[in-house]
């Protein structure tokens, strides 16, 4: 159930987007403290981490609001008990969890949302260490990730990975993956046709509205892999534009499982990076899995 309490917690992220987000932040709080609720904004996620159980605990807390993209929804799920409402007030370059769930940064609806919103319960993904509530990809995607990342001083857009990408492009040889996945029915791994190319979802959604995978749910206990098996930029590119026009599933090279825990690890023992929701995760060996019913979301009702 979403929190009873009149408190209301703006965790912002001053970097999100392509724009300066600071004004539609301080009109959220104004509008939820017009709306007869207790609002505070604050930028230090470890207050938050703090703050947030003390409220929910002495019944005060309504919800935590995300104010920024994936990275900050993600930032919290890491932090916070999984009991705690989390709403979305996107302001980031993707925003995927709230386009999936139809939240947009609007006062008006967010101030809905607390006032008669309902409390849903999703799966997240765990790699490694981490949890992530989007999606998670190895290699040449993940890469292009940590280029941006090395670079960012501040807002971005989607033109500011035109360097990262010539970057990635110079230095990625495209090493074959090692993928071995188990389903919440069996106790031993299979290993899966090697792939060069390798994404993992929670929700259906990737950025520019590609469709990778339209048959991932949040709710059903299990996270979607989609492998592309040939490397280099001539096959990637025969795979984009399929994708554009969503013909990549039928294609010979394609494949798709489900599964509840995973491990990958690059074939040749090369250095490859994997990224969880837009930001850099790590470098394989890696292991995912999902964690059923982790995150409580308050969303319109």
């Amino acid at each position: 159930m979403p929190g009873s309490g009149r408190q209301i917690l703006i965790a912002a992220n001053p970097k999100s987007g392509a724009t300066e987000s600071g004004p539609r932040v301080t009109a959220l709080n104004e509008g939820i403290c017009s709306s007869g609720y207790q609002s505070q904004v604050i930028y230090d996620l470890q207050e938050i981490a703090a703050l947030a159980p003390k409220l929910h605990s002495e019944g005060q807390l309504r919800a935590v609001i995300a104010a920024g993209g994936d990275g900050t929804a993600d930032a919290l799920a890491n932090l916070l008990p999984h009991d705690i409402p989390l709403q979305l007030f996107p302001l980031g370059t993707e925003n995927l969890l709230a386009r999936y769930l139809g939240i947009k940064s609007e006062v008006d609806q967010a101030i809905g949302i607390i006032q008669t919103g309902i409390s849903r319960q999703i799966d997240v993904g765990q790699a490694n260490d981490k949890v992530f509530l989007v999606m998670a990809s190895i290699g040449f995607d993940a890469l292009v990730v940590k280029e941006m990342d090395a670079i960012r001083k501040g807002h971005i857009n989607r033109w500011s990975y035109t360097r990262p990408i010539l970057r990635a492009i110079s230095k990625y040889r495209f090493p074959q993956l090692k993928f071995q996945v188990r389903d919440s029915e069996s106790e031993e791994f299979r290993e899966l046709d090697s792939a060069a190319w390798g994404f993992v979802f929670n929700v259906p959604r990737y950025a520019a509205s590609l469709e990778f995978c339209p048959q991932s749910d949040p709710e059903d206990g299990l996270l979607d892999l989609c492998q592309f098996s040939k490397g280099g930029l001539f096959f990637g590119t025969g795979y984009l534009t399929r994708l554009f026009f969503r013909g990549h599933q039928s294609m010979k090279g394609f494949s798709h499982a489900k599964f509840s825990e995973m491990k990958i690890e690059a074939v040749d023992g090369s250095e490859v990076p994997f990224q969880i929701d837009g930001d850099p995760g790590g470098f394989l060996p890696l292991h995912i899995k999902t964690l059923s019913k982790r995150l409580t979301l308050l969303v319109p009702g």
